[in-house]
């Protein structure tokens, strides 16, 4: 009888020691993000309180798949503002751009006057989606402008071109 216990608390032991071994094998492999970043600001003057604006642009990239051997790639630039609202604006478009060595991959362009003129503090965020054009591609970088109109300045559309990312 002594002897029947032992292997059936063994023959436990062992079960449950590979059950545990079994849920640590069946975990699939992580994905990572990677991402590289960097921040413009610039102070528009407009009527009343000069409008303040900071363009965060973004690019990031999603190790994925077995071993980590696809990646996918896309840019955001994050757009926040203060002191805007009131129609100050009659233009405020922001380009957000992927580029390989200097050379544009893939653009986007957001047009964000209505939201920059409606609300006199706020953000929103341009975003260039992944694409198998710029898949398993090293050394990219995110980089863009801003075309904006202040209203009744007289100087029309003016391009303020944005810090671009290190390379990712």
């Amino acid at each position: 009888m002594k002897q029947r216990m032992g292997r059936m608390l063994a023959t436990g032991l062992a079960a449950t020691s590979l059950a545990g071994l079994g849920t640590l094998t069946l975990a699939g492999p992580a994905n990572a993000t990677d991402t590289q970043c960097a921040t413009s600001s610039k102070e528009y003057p407009t009527n009343g309180f000069n409008a303040d604006v900071t363009v965060k642009l973004c690019i990031y990239r999603n190790w994925g798949g077995s071993g980590g051997g696809d990646s996918y790639k896309w840019a955001t630039a994050e757009v926040s503002w203060g002191d805007s609202g009131a129609g100050k604006f009659e233009n405020f478009d922001v380009q957000v751009r992927i580029e390989q060595n200097d050379a544009d991959v893939k653009t986007r362009t957001c047009d964000f006057t209505s939201a920059i003129n409606g609300s006199s503090s706020g953000s929103r965020t341009c975003r260039l989606p992944s694409s198998g054009s710029y898949l398993n591609i090293s050394g990219n970088t995110a980089d863009g402008h801003v075309v904006a109109n202040v209203n009744d300045d007289g100087q029309g559309d003016q391009t303020w071109g944005l810090q671009g990312t290190p390379k990712l």
